[in-house]
């Protein structure tokens, strides 16, 4: 069973290296690697091409214009031609195992799962050496409610079956942002709606933080509108039976709890 690694990426000339590597040295050789350029102005063509050479199995697109990451991953979908694929971010790395774990759970579990994730681990730049500074682990979600109300570091890897995305639509794009926001968020939430995801309890995936990711306070309050928005949009969808409680933790929006409306008992 082969698994397309889709790298959607913009202006990361100098971190792609390591993601296409990550994939190569995989201890599972059945791969194909998808990078999608959301029209780059630096020089991600030619480090993509010093990969391609030689190698059929990487293969590059790029976007006539720069149109955001749902977009991109729209149309990586439509070139995928694997049962699954995974998302890997174009400044993030994978676990060498990582293709291994996932294709052992894809084999023993449902075949109805839609999305299988694992454990991260972050780094932070320190006296210029990249450094792991903390591992987040996740935990399985019994229904659609507790994945919602989860609005905390997001799940990583995300490995799709690719025909449960294609069902649900893919990536929406028609929110005040275009989907350049939360839309990681957003396409777990239209496939656990319909379908069971599994939790590989491994860490699987390494997800760098540093300076030129969305954190001004301007990038901030768009995300926690678009919170509100997908909170209330799906709370809605499923039958608007609970009222939401938010507050705040470190600026973020979160949901204290979620509350049985009355007469809905």
């Amino acid at each position: 069973m082969e698994i397309t690694v889709v790298i959607p990426t913009y202006n990361r000339s100098h971190f792609l290296p390591d993601a296409i590597e990550s994939v190569i040295r995989q201890t599972y050789p059945e791969w194909k690697i998808l990078i999608v350029d959301d029209a780059s102005t630096d020089n991600t063509p030619d480090v993509v091409e010093q990969y391609r050479q030689g190698d059929s199995r990487i293969q590059y697109i790029r976007m006539p214009k720069n149109a955001g990451i749902s977009h991109v991953m729209n149309q990586a979908l439509s070139f995928i031609d694997t049962d699954y694929f995974l998302q890997l971010d174009s400044d993030d790395w994978l676990e060498p195992d990582a293709l291994e774990k996932l294709a052992e759970a894809i084999g023993r579990v449902s075949p109805e799962t839609a999305l299988f994730y694992g454990n991260v681990k972050m780094w932070r730049k320190h006296h210029g050496k990249w450094r792991m500074v903390k591992k987040i682990r996740h935990r399985p979600f019994q229904n659609k409610y507790q994945f919602l109300m989860y609005l905390t570091y997001m799940i990583h890897p995300r490995c799709y079956r690719t025909e449960a995305v294609r069902e649900v639509g893919g990536w929406d794009t028609s929110d005040p942002y275009q989907g350049r926001i939360m839309e990681d968020r957003r396409i777990c939430l239209k496939l656990i709606e319909k379908y069971p995801v599994h939790w590989i309890n491994k860490s699987l995936y390494n997800r760098r933080k540093h300076g030129k990711q969305l954190t001004n306070r301007k990038e901030k309050y768009k995300r926690n509108r678009l919170r509100v928005m997908v909170v209330r949009h799906y709370l809605k969808k499923w039958g608007n039976r609970y009222q939401p409680v938010f507050g705040k933790k470190n600026g973020w929006i979160i949901i204290k709890k979620l509350k049985r409306k009355a007469g809905d008992r």
